[in-house]
């Protein structure tokens, strides 16, 4: 489990865009990073921090001094999450692609890369789209280092935001 201050481990995904994106590529940016899959049907987990993702990129398109800071969306089910399917979920969510990326990969690198985070992920044995998990958000700094993780959904984003201030 990765503690505040410690490196974020560099992993490739791949984008929206079907481009590879190693999670380095962010280095000098602040990152807002959360764990997604686009048909979670529990209103008030992967839904609810998509909306909190569209409300933390309005606020950051207001201020700016918060000008370097991305956001990027990793979904843990890269079996339905395609790069295709997930550029038409930020489609539908406004996504701007300069600020806010949706990334997928490997499964097992990302299921690796997200315990990291303390993210917990189980798929049933018969279907392996079908998935129970815990949250986390993270804010990675400029350098790549972990700088703090929000548990569960009952963070919001005028926190995150006055996090990213107080981050600097």
């Amino acid at each position: 489990l990765l503690r505040p201050g410690e490196a974020v481990p560099d992993v490739v995904f791949v984008d929206q865009d079907g481009r590879r994106r190693p999670f380095a590529s962010y280095r000098g940016s602040t990152v807002v990073l959360t764990f997604i899959y686009t048909r979670c049907p529990m209103p008030t987990f992967c839904p609810l921090m998509d909306r909190h993702f569209v409300d933390i990129q309005a606020e950051l398109d207001t201020e700016p001094t918060l000008g370097g800071v991305r956001l990027a969306s990793v979904s843990f089910d890269p079996t339905t999450d395609t790069p295709d399917v997930l550029k038409a979920h930020a489609a539908r969510l406004g996504a701007d692609p300069k600020r806010w990326s949706f990334l997928t990969g490997d499964r097992d690198a990302v299921d690796q890369f997200a315990s990291r985070f303390g993210v917990s992920i189980v798929r049933e044995m018969n279907d392996q789209r079908d998935i129970t998990h815990t949250l986390r958000t993270a804010i990675v700094d400029g350098d790549g280092h972990l700088f703090k993780v929000y548990v569960g959904n009952s963070w919001t984003p005028d926190q995150v935001i006055a996090d990213l201030k107080q981050l600097g």
